[in-house]
């Protein structure tokens, strides 16, 4: 079995554009998957363009090897969307392997570890306590156990969001605001009410999680971790920019919060540091920035060293979605799935991919058909062309 072409399409789901891959081989069996870089995707197309040259009249199974010389060959190696790019083909080509051996792509990996996958839901924060709460009621009448905001005040005020009841719309504290600025020390108050409010309406089980999209100094981080240390929080995500272990380990440190972060760090080498110096309690690379299946399994058995769970990034499409499922039935240490989980967002997947799974019990059951076991909608994403994307931090 030989590639005899590969093929990349932009497809606007909402707030973000999906690049999906579509690598054919001589066989017929053609194996299908998608990377999300928002405000980076011609980038990150082209970046998957350049691969194309290699990849072409290559036996498709030998993705180890492929996967080596699409990252070392390179010369240029690392970073996230050199890793973005090796992981669109890296994760069409594991959907090749397990079509060829009519297995999913967790048994390849001596899966299934579970059959289940705990997911979680992204809560608009709403410009006042009250508008949380009812959100938060909203998300666990759709049959969530779990859910996260992005950092009250700094996100999800008043306005519409940015797509499919995301938490990414404006709050009162500017975008602008540097991390290293002043930041009135009363917002860790008024964060305070807005977590308080959200845990009077979810109830004592309900999982909670804060990102911070890193917009935090030190200091400013661990003051948040003690307003909120007694609230029970499942995590606070990226509390500082993702650059420094050092200072992200501090934060770590100085709490019994789970701290979680990783969805901007690429490969196993780029997380090296971070796990080594116990900056972080939950591991979030994302499947489709860090290298693909191969990728993440490396980082996966790193982080099982270390008693880490694995709860990856995934605000993506469906088939991101469904490659999650695979990977999360695949290793011993994986946490919870992250989903934008609206009703907007899964109509739209509905649309795109055809075997997704329902949500019972706060949870997504295994898919077990050949490859990630969905089938692509290929005369819908005509609907989705895509569109322009800019953001802030």
């Amino acid at each position: 079995m030989r590639v005899t072409d590969l093929q990349t399409r932009i497809v606007n789901l909402d707030f973000r554009n999906c690049v999906i891959v579509s690598i054919e081989t001589d066989s017929g069996i053609r194996g299908v998957s998608e990377t999300v870089m928002k405000r980076w995707t011609h980038t990150i197309e082209q970046a998957i363009q350049e691969l194309r040259r290699y990849l072409i009249g290559k036996d498709p199974t030998e993705i180890e090897e492929h996967w080596e010389k699409m990252y070392r060959d390179s010369f240029w190696s690392g970073g996230p969307m050199h890793a973005s790019a090796i992981s669109a083909v890296d994760l069409a080509l594991w959907d090749i392997l397990a079509k060829s051996c009519g297995v999913p792509v967790h048994k390849l990996h001596g899966g299934p570890t579970r059959r289940t996958v705990p997911v979680y839901c992204h809560c608009p924060g709403g410009a006042t306590p009250e508008e949380f709460a009812r959100n938060v009621r909203a998300c666990a009448d759709r049959g969530y156990r779990a859910l996260k905001t992005t950092l009250p005040l700094f996100y999800g005020g008043q306005g519409k969001p940015q797509g499919a009841a995301y938490s990414g719309a404006d709050g009162a504290i500017s975008r602008e605001l540097k991390e290293t600025e002043y930041l009135n020390p009363s917002v860790f108050r008024r964060i305070r009410e807005f977590i308080v409010a959200a845990r009077e309406a979810g109830g004592p089980d309900l999982g909670i999680a804060i990102d911070c999209h890193g917009r935090l100094n030190l200091k400013n981080a661990i003051r948040l971790c003690e307003a909120l240390d007694d609230l029970d929080l499942m995590f606070i995500e990226e509390p500082v920019p993702p650059e420094n272990a050092e200072v992200l380990a501090r934060v770590t440190a100085a709490t019994s919060i789970p701290i979680a972060a990783g969805e901007r760090w690429a490969t196993v080498h780029g997380v090296r540091e971070f796990v080594e110096k116990g900056a972080v309690d939950i591991l979030q690379c994302d499947i489709v920035n860090c290298g693909g299946f191969t990728g993440l399994k490396k980082i996966a058995a790193l982080a099982e060293t270390y008693y880490l769970p694995m709860a990856p990034h995934n605000p993506n499409g469906p088939i991101a979605t469904m490659i999650n499922l695979q990977f999360a039935a695949s290793i011993p240490n994986y946490y919870l799935l992250e989903t934008v989980g609206s009703e907007q967002d899964w109509r739209l997947f509905d649309e795109i991919a055809e075997g997704m799974p329902r949500l019972e019990d706060g949870a997504l059951a295994v898919p077990c058909a050949p490859g990630y076991g969905f089938e692509l909608n290929g005369a819908a994403l005509d609907a989705h062309p895509y569109v322009p994307r800019q953001g802030l931090r």
